[in-house]
């Protein structure tokens, strides 16, 4: 072989090297992670993204969602089923089938690297999954769509779907349970923090060192630590992933959940707002911080309300005191002696003429005039009459309300959908509302009807 044989050759091999390396370096960091009923999913192939879609080799997927698997070579056709679901999909084609209705996919299946590929997301849609991509994490998170209510009995907690009926049994190692977010739940043994659990009571992260936690929000948990295992002293705040692995350190010493990209947090003495990865963005220089709703969030400077967009900005110089979140365009603030509602340029949109307000939702606000409630539109006018002793925000179409010392439930037109019987009443969420009544605590559906009371065993 001649010296500019051997030169070129020896060119070659070393691109060629290069090129599966960079090749298994594209598998290797890109840190994508599928997380499946809280459970990281580990696979031989790791999953990779391509045109903003997230693909996962198919037969593991499938398999630990329940499915049987097949794959015709001679079609290249990937058929799955289990009860009530068949799938089918083929290689380099961006038709996939669910029981023979054809669906448009954004990226076909593939063979890349010895491995067949799939879109994650419609594989955990087609599932009936929930499916949420966290991009500064590169966490893909599947859970069940299905809601859950945390029950107590003697003394044991559980989980019951909407419902009534016992999804998760009653459990002593449970002495307290929390919502379920994000497809995870805090729980409690013995009145102490003890960890996470999925949709199905399994507990997928521990307590570990952590000394307690806050619900999850973007993919994020607040948490603290004890300063030693002896000292019983505890750490500042930081935050977890959904895996329960720390990404940003105790540093804060409050801290609220991310809304909109960010979480504001107390540092030293004043409040500011970091980003996911934990950088602060917006100085700690505020009295109090409130989550961002609709791009902007309320800070108080020396008792005056002030809201500000997310690089810090003030969004108008403002007099105003006791001020709310924007919501639906307007926010609630105190103007003299009474309350009226502001939209983003701080003009009083609605006059300040109410004893007392919400903020809007669903299109309404309760306000109060001479010790009465009411609700009023976006305009300021009045579509329910001030009639109740007190009045809540609408959700899910109806309204906490109160008459005669008893607590209903009214619709959009102020009329009685649930009779004002009720000693209290939280605001429906996700199809029940967890109330007090003759029976005790109970959880009552839109038609007033008790899915669930509370009783000794």
């Amino acid at each position: 072989m001649s010296k500019s044989i051997k030169v070129l050759f020896s060119f070659f091999l070393v691109i060629f090297f290069i090129a599966m390396v960079s090749k298994e370096s594209a598998f290797a960091k890109n840190g994508i992670r599928v997380i499946l009923y809280g459970n990281p999913i580990q696979e031989k192939h790791s999953p990779i993204m391509k045109n903003n879609t997230v693909l996962v080799p198919f037969k593991g997927i499938f398999e630990k969602l329940g499915f049987n698997v097949s794959y015709d070579s001679a079609s290249k056709t990937i058929s799955v089923q289990k009860t009530g679901t068949t799938i089918k999909l083929v290689i380099n084609q961006n038709t996939a089938w669910i029981n023979d209705t054809p669906t448009i996919l954004q990226v076909a299946p593939q063979i890349i690297d010895g491995a067949t590929f799939v879109p994650l997301r419609f594989i955990g849609e087609a599932s009936g999954l929930e499916v949420k991509w966290y991009g500064d994490s590169q966490i893909v998170s599947l859970y069940s769509k299905q809601n859950l209510f945390p029950v107590s009995r003697g003394g044991k907690f559980g989980y019951i779907d909407t419902e009534g009926k016992i999804v998760i049994d009653y459990q002593t190692k449970f002495t307290d349970a929390y919502a379920f977010n994000e497809g995870l739940a805090i729980v409690y043994s013995n009145a102490k923090f003890d960890g996470f659990i999925n949709q199905q009571g399994n507990k997928v992260i521990p307590k570990g060192n952590y000394y307690d936690a806050k619900e999850f929000s973007e993919g994020l948990a607040a948490y603290r630590t004890l300063k030693t295992a002896t000292d019983f002293a505890v750490s500042n705040y930081g935050y977890m992933d959904l895996t329960g692995t720390s990404v940003i350190k105790p540093q804060f010493k409050k801290a609220n959940n991310f809304s909109e990209g960010l979480a504001a947090v107390q540092v030293g003495s004043g409040y500011g707002y970091i980003n996911s990865s934990g950088k602060i963005v917006i100085k700690a220089q505020y009295n109090s911080a409130e989550d961002f709703s609709e791009g902007a969030a309320l800070v108080t400077i020396n008792g005056i309300s002030h809201y500000i967009d997310k690089k810090g900005k003030f969004l108008f110089n403002s007099s105003y005191k006791n001020g709310e979140s924007f919501s639906e365009g307007l926010a609630a603030v105190k103007a003299g002696a009474n309350y009226g509602f502001i939209n983003k340029k701080g003009k009083l949109e609605i006059p300040a003429i109410y004893e007392e307000v919400h903020s809007f939702s669903e299109g309404l606000a309760a306000v109060k005039i001479n010790g009465k409630s009411g609700y009023i539109d976006n305009k300021g006018k009045l579509l329910i009459p001030n009639q109740f002793d007190a009045a809540s925000d609408f959700h899910e179409g109806l309204a906490v309300a109160e008459s005669g010392g008893k607590t209903g439930f009214i619709n959009k037109t102020g009329a009685w959908v649930i009779q004002p019987t009720l000693d209290w009443a939280g605001r429906f969420s996700k199809g029940l509302s967890y109330a007090y009544s003759v029976d005790g605590e109970v959880y009552i559906n839109k038609n007033g009807q008790i899915v669930w009371r509370r009783s000794q065993p």
